[in-house]
């Protein structure tokens, strides 16, 4: 049998426990406030009608600023910032300045801005840290956090600039789409490709959309054209590039110059390059993204026997160079976008608030009415926008049955706790315990994994901490849980750590028992540290010990331990499969209390790592 319950229950269990925390200077911890409303700073309305923008010497129209402010007011309906605050504004190009403290090369680069082609739309910034001012009210403590653009004809925050070709007049760039690349994505960011879904996402299907990683802005990046047709974008030769090239070394040694000698060098080695790559002065010109900014130098060592830059590597991220076609860049300043670029920020993967975030764009906002606003207006007219789904949104929860010895446990007045997972479907988030988030938004779910019986939490990573009964712990009392891994449990891999404190939170750490345990290789005996800290100087153990685990090891189908904690007085005693592996007359105070009970495996990424947890129970000693 299987109940239905709202997920806000959750929710409020979760909210008790968890009360926001503040820590000075830094904000509060995103933890402590994931689970509140905090919403937008401002609701915008744009009630007037509105009106035409002119910013140094590109002229926006009414109804671009108007596209603009209805962009943001879609955002605003498809997502409601839960665990962090956010702010929204219009926005257009950078218009390029110059400044006193830029070098002039940052300020000649800078320049080139202005042959971007036009660009308007809305943008949201996610302030993440936060405290509160003096009338209550949650406001930003720094300016990190996340962003969300909605922009007609964007291009410059998705690519990645040639700047030594480039000039006022040409953009010259790179489109990081590693997905649709003959290379693909490195190793280590094929796990954020697809995060809750993105790469196959039913939403984004109709259009283009990519991960791109790079340092300090990976971003996510869903890309609009009528008819998906081709972005207007060129591919240039390498006999433009070249000649490109030419006209901008004397530019280049104003802003940045070579000793003569070098400079020299760098124009003979660029004559030799044009005779090395004659045949070739129509091909496409692909250059590794991570050379994307040259220099004059790069042609001074550009000597015969040396890689240059149209070199090829195996595995290199290849890309071409490219440039907007001269009559889409025109088109761009009229009231019809040529593309629309969704895009976000790749945030704190982990962390409730960027997972909340991630999954609103996904699933909320409204792709395809946006795209029939823009690209065909017929068949939304007279059509308000609504979100695919509502940003109050909250998840049914699907309970089972407790299985008869959770029945049995929960009627015995002398035991504290029982958990057997057997209320939570397989492949949920376990029931009543707090998952922490790990793994690229991943969490501890519910298993029945083949050569155990009943249901499992399984952990790859991750760490949950148990919602205890509100009654006070036992003061002497029998832990006992069985633990299993997986054959070929990588040696090495990360332990898991069972953890009772005396703190609502396993990180903080005033009193508490620690135990770590890990399995050995091909039958060898696993290994097990224990930890504790409590009143050294009154005589109590504090301080970490190693000792053998008997009998845990990686080399069966299932390797299967029952652990139990025995505190009795001042006495701790750990067993393992009823071996004693440990026992500390004086190891804690006799009116030592718990209050708190987590599992951790944080660090473990493996698929073959997990743990699985089940039979915890927590028995009263008399």
């Amino acid at each position: 049998m299987k109940y239905i319950i709202l997920f806000t229950l959750t929710v409020f269990t979760y909210g008790a426990l968890a009360q926001p925390v503040y820590v000075d200077r830094i904000g509060f911890k995103l933890e402590s406030i994931a689970d509140i409303e905090i919403g937008w700073m401002k609701t915008y309305q744009y009630n007037a009608a509105p009106k035409g923008l002119q910013l140094g010497d590109r002229v926006y129209s009414a109804q671009q600023i108007g596209y603009s402010q209805q962009l943001i007011k879609w955002m605003q309906q498809s997502y409601l910032p839960k665990g962090c605050l956010a702010d929204a504004n219009i926005y257009q190009n950078n218009i390029p300045k110059f400044s006193a403290t830029n070098s002039l090369l940052g300020n000649t680069i800078n320049t080139h801005k202005q042959a971007l082609p036009q660009l308007y739309g809305a943008t949201a910034k996610i302030y993440v840290y936060l405290k509160k001012d003096a009338q209550g009210k949650f406001v930003p403590q720094n300016n990190l956090g996340e962003f969300w653009d909605v922009a007609a004809n964007q291009l410059e925050r998705i690519t990645k600039p040639v700047s030594f070709i480039s000039s006022t007049e040409e953009y010259y760039f790179l489109l990081p789409d590693y997905k649709n690349s003959t290379q693909g994505y490195e190793e280590a960011d094929k796990s954020k490709v697809n995060f809750s879904g993105f790469d196959n996402h039913e939403n984004l299907k109709p259009y283009q959309h990519f991960f791109i990683p790079t340092d300090g802005e990976s971003q996510y990046v869903v890309i609009m054209t009528k008819d998906n047709q081709a972005l207007p974008f060129e591919k240039i030769t390498i006999g433009e590039f070249f000649t490109e090239a030419e006209k901008q070394f004397p530019v280049w040694q104003k802003i940045n110059p070579l000793t003569p000698e070098s400079y020299a060098k760098a124009q003979k080695n660029l004559s030799r390059l044009k005779e090395k790559y004659h045949n070739k002065w129509n091909d496409v010109a692909e250059i590794n993204i991570k050379n994307n900014q040259l220099d004059l130098n790069d042609f001074v060592y550009a000597t015969e026997g040396y890689d240059d830059l149209f070199d090829k590597k195996d595995n290199a991220s290849i890309f071409p160079i490219l440039k907007v076609k001269k009559v889409a860049r025109e088109l761009c300043k009229t009231n019809q976008p040529q593309w629309i670029v969704i895009r976000w920020s790749l945030g704190l993967t982990n962390e409730r608030y960027y997972v909340h975030l991630h999954e609103s764009i996904l699933n909320n906002f409204n792709y395809e009415y946006v795209y029939n606003f823009f690209f065909d207006p017929e068949k939304v007219k007279d059509k308000l926008y609504q979100p695919l789904r509502s940003p109050s949104f909250k998840e049914a929860v699907t309970i089972n049955a407790a299985s008869s010895e959770t029945k049995t446990n929960n009627a015995d007045a002398s035991i504290f706790f029982f958990e057997d997972f057997s209320a939570t479907p397989v492949g949920n988030k376990p029931t009543n315990w707090q998952a922490k988030l790990a793994n690229y938004g991943t969490s501890a779910i519910v298993a029945n994994p083949s050569g155990l019986q009943g249901n499992w939490v399984q952990l790859t990573g991750h760490q949950i901490m148990a919602n205890l009964p509100k009654r006070a712990w036992p003061q002497n009392f029998n832990m006992t849980y069985d633990l299993a891994v997986p054959e070929n449990f990588t040696w090495g891999a990360k332990g898991l750590t069972m953890q009772l404190s005396n703190e609502p939170t396993p990180g903080n750490k005033n009193s508490f028992i620690s135990l770590k345990l890990r399995p050995g290789s091909n039958g060898a005996d696993g290994e097990a540290a224990l930890e504790t800290k409590f009143n050294s100087a009154a005589g109590y153990l504090t301080g970490t010990k190693w000792y053998v685990a008997n009998g845990f090891s990686n080399n069966k189908k299932v390797n299967k331990i029952s652990v139990s904690v025995i505190k009795k007085g001042e006495m701790l005693q750990l067993f393992i499969n009823k071996n004693k592996i440990v026992e500390h007359e004086k190891a804690m105070p006799n009116t030592q209390i718990f209050n708190a009970l987590s599992f951790d495996c944080g660090g473990n990424t493996a698929d073959n790592d997990r743990y699985y947890i089940s039979n915890i129970k927590i028995t009263e000693i008399k």
